[in-house]
């Protein structure tokens, strides 16, 4: 059974009078132990197409199956408690809460989800390998952009989700820290069985796809 499975998805924005189709019966499948890349032009529907796929949007028409759950048909509550239980958001803007420190981001994501994440000494073998261990007392206004990036991928992989959704997770880093990234996602794919999907514009971190595709005018094709 797929992981994530799209049928159909349509998605416009705008009115009846003045609409744009984002997403034109796009297809789309990903299987545990796999990382997807999606590229395409900006403003092509990639970030639109990866909240769909993380129940934080429905789409105007289609199926979005994730994990066997047709989640699309779910009610607003129920949307909220799976993306909980079941998915690691790796956002653009990075969402980290400005007054909190650094170890704080995580004390708050214990406080909603109190079981199922990372024990103290796999969080802090995370924070090294993303070399922000010694950054638990910073305040988001305090790092740099990369440096919130890379807090947030670790927070984003720790509550141990079955899928990793991410959105340009490399944007802000240098070359060594893209590849300690994609090493890690792959590795969360490939030895933990997770499915990571990856929405970028980043052509550094396409070797470690197992499958790259394009949006372009609403259609989702495969590239390999």
């Amino acid at each position: 059974m797929a992981t994530i499975e799209l049928n159909n998805i349509t998605k416009g924005f705008g009115t009846a009078t003045s609409s744009e189709l984002v997403l034109d019966h796009v297809n789309f499948v990903s299987n545990a132990g796999e990382v997807t890349i999606i590229t395409g032009p900006s403003g092509s529907g990639k970030s639109t197409l990866l909240t769909i796929m993380g129940a934080l949007r429905n789409p105007d028409a289609g199926e979005v199956w994730l994990s066997g759950t047709q989640v699309n048909q779910l009610s607003q509550r129920d949307q909220d408690h799976f993306r909980l239980e079941k998915i690691g958001f790796i956002l653009q803007a990075h969402t980290l809460v400005p007054f909190l420190t650094v170890h704080d981001q995580f004390r708050l994501v214990d406080q909603v989800k109190p079981t199922g994440n990372l024990t103290p000494a796999h969080q802090q073998e995370l924070l090294e390998t993303l070399d922000i261990a010694d950054l638990k007392t910073h305040y988001p206004a305090e790092l740099s952009g990369g440096q919130s990036q890379r807090v947030a991928i670790a927070r984003g992989l720790y509550t141990q989700p079955e899928l990793i959704l991410a959105d340009e997770p490399t944007a802000s880093l240098d070359e060594a820290r893209v590849t300690k990234v994609c090493e890690l996602l792959a590795a969360a794919a490939r030895e933990q069985g997770k499915t990571v999907v990856i929405v970028t514009h980043d052509d550094r971190m396409y070797p470690y796809a197992d499958h790259l595709y394009e949006l372009l005018d609403g259609q989702l094709r495969q590239r390999r």
